[in-house]
């Protein structure tokens, strides 16, 4: 091993043990309390009639933003098709604003509506199959963040220079708190045009491709394209005094990505040199899992007054130009571009499955340390995002409520990653793995999908069912607690202490003597016979590494077997 990946696993493991803890896995006194959903988290997290009555495939999306009052004034237009026939429909937007006008696009007349919390239920006939287009004009202060991205809204901020930064992030709290439209995950429009409106000397910068940019008096107005389907909270805006960094990335097929990347003058130089690192992640993700989804959008990261967020082909970057774990590795980066893949083409149809989005992602900075490093490093990846597991909730959470909490479940990350590792380790087949996780990726593509796909694509792949996998690490809080102890005569005596009679298909390896010995727990205690190291003892080390269980030391079991 030489000194450079040495120097990245100590790092990972200092890392994890100074500000997550030892890692070591453990099961809570009691599960975590779901909370009383309030009126407002029904209406955003169900897909009533109102919602699945059409579908939106494109948005026109006008907002002129004033930093100076912390305003926004905005037209939408929202252009979909009837599912079915219907005579009232949901859009959704904050009680911040108010609607100024709300009409039929093709009659220019005015459609009635009322408003329940942020639901906003509309008046408007529609057969199956027909096209429509609603117009929406609003304004109003939007929500502040109180800590983004983690607890969104609009962050009003200033640069070195005293002069506006902006951004907005709002991945939990959804999209409807700074504009109009149907705020649900299993909708993506199938692209979106954005005209970002602000004073003369500031850039406005969106998703997508740039298209033009047009001065009025004293604003300039910026034109951005999004060609590829997007989901909701992805779309963004990013308003600052920034210079463009341009770059070029050429893919493993050949094809050139632009890399547009916008930032304060005064870090133009370091970020020139620090985002050189972003080849070989791309690189690294296209091999793992296909090509980077967005070649016709380009990738660009923004600098934000924020840490970072995966917004769609214009990443949030605020991570002050440092590395987390070596010269040239910057957690931000690498972890915001895995969403490119997995949340922004692949999306969770309800936050109840974004594990899917967010699993996968920290799951793939791990398949990125193994690219540069091997299995150590791999291995040291696993740890730090292994301490982060609590275990108080299931990492698939409840359908049909607008629910998804960083602190309270951080599980959907450290804990899906692990569930990924444990599917690898049980399988015993990495090539067969990988080849699955890149069929995965490639199959549901530029789509939405539940936990559901993913298992079926698993059984249909793998040699055996994995069902009961599945079903124990995401719709259950608890993991398998495995019960040991060992005598003086080298006898090692190991059973589940949570687990019914029926759970015995899990392998669990045991080290002896340098020799990896995998064994199958039950309920019913069981016996492996030890052998002796050069130094005359009883040699043995429960390996919690090739699955996710908690390890606990119970001299009861020799009680029990005399």
């Amino acid at each position: 091993m030489n000194r450079n990946i040495q120097v990245v696993i100590l790092s990972l493991l200092i890392l994890s043990s100074c500000i997550f803890g030892n890692g070591i896995v453990t099961n809570p006194k009691r599960a975590g309390k779901i909370p009383n959903f309030s009126k407002e988290d029904i209406l955003l997290g169900e897909l009533t009639t109102y919602r699945s009555c059409f579908d939106v495939h494109y948005y026109d999306f006008s907002l002129t933003v004033d930093p100076d009052k912390e305003f926004l004034d905005g037209i939408v237009e929202i252009h979909a098709t009837a599912m079915e026939d219907f005579d009232t429909l949901q859009l959704d937007l904050s009680k911040n604003f108010e609607i100024t006008s709300l009409t039929d696009h093709t009659t220019n007349l005015p459609l009635e509506y009322y408003r329940d919390k942020r639901a906003v239920f509309v008046k408007s006939s529609h057969k199956k199959g027909e096209n429509f287009i609603i117009r929406v004009a609003y304004n109003g202060n939007p929500k502040k963040a109180k800590k983004a991205p983690w607890k969104g809204g609009f962050v009003w901020d200033k640069d070195y220079e005293d002069n506006p930064w902006i951004g907005v992030a709002c991945e939990s709290d959804g999209a409807s708190i700074w504009w109009p439209l149907k705020d649900h995950t299993s909708d993506e429009a199938d692209s979106v045009r954005l005209h970002y409106t602000v004073p003369n000397g500031l850039i406005a910068v969106g998703n997508g491709q740039f298209e033009c940019q047009k001065e009025i008096g004293d604003k300039t107005t910026y034109n951005w394209f999004i060609s590829y389907p997007i989901n909701s909270y992805n779309i963004t805006i990013y308003v600052g005094k920034f210079k463009l960094l341009k770059d070029e990335y050429t893919g493993i097929s050949g094809k050139k990505l632009a890399l547009n990347h916008y930032v304060l003058d005064r870090d133009y130089s370091r970020a020139k040199k620090h985002f050189q690192q972003l080849h070989s992640i791309l690189k690294n993700f296209e091999l793992l899992f296909g090509e980077y989804p967005w070649y016709r959008d380009g990738y660009k990261l923004v600098q934000s007054p924020y840490a970072g967020m995966e917004h769609q082909s214009a990443i949030a970057y605020g991570n002050g130009f440092r590395n987390d774990a070596s010269e040239d590795i910057d957690y931000i980066i690498l972890h915001e571009t895995a969403h490119e893949w997995w949340g922004n083409s692949i999306s969770a149809k309800d936050l109840a499955d974004v594990w899917l989005q967010e699993g996968f992602a920290t799951y793939a900075e791990a398949l990125y340390f193994e690219k540069l490093f091997g299995e150590q490093g791999y291995h040291a990846q696993l740890l730090t995002s292994r301490s982060m597991i609590k275990n108080k909730y299931p990492v698939v959470g409840i359908k049909g409520r607008r629910w998804f909490h960083f602190r309270k479940n951080a599980d959907v990350y450290g804990k899906g990653a692990w569930f990924l590792h444990t599917l690898r380790s049980q399988m015993a087949d990495d090539a067969l793995f990988l080849e699955m996780i890149h069929t995965f990726y490639n199959k549901y593509a530029y789509q939405i999908i539940e936990t559901k796909e993913f298992k079926a694509l698993v059984n249909e792949m793998a040699p055996a069912n994995y069902d009961w996998l599945f079903d124990q690490y995401l719709s259950d809080n608890f993991v398998p607690s495995l019960e040991y102890a060992s005598n003086d005569q080298g006898q090692l005596f190991y059973k589940w202490g949570n687990m019914d009679e029926n759970f015995d298909k899990l392998r669990i390896d045991i080290w002896s003597k340098n020799k990896l010995i995998g064994v199958y727990p039950s309920s019913k205690i069981q016996r492996l016979d030890l052998e002796k190291d050069k130094y005359g003892n009883w040699d043995f080390r429960l390996d919690n590494f090739g699955a996710l269980i908690e390890l606990k030391k119970n001299e009861e079991l020799l009680k029990a077997i005399e």
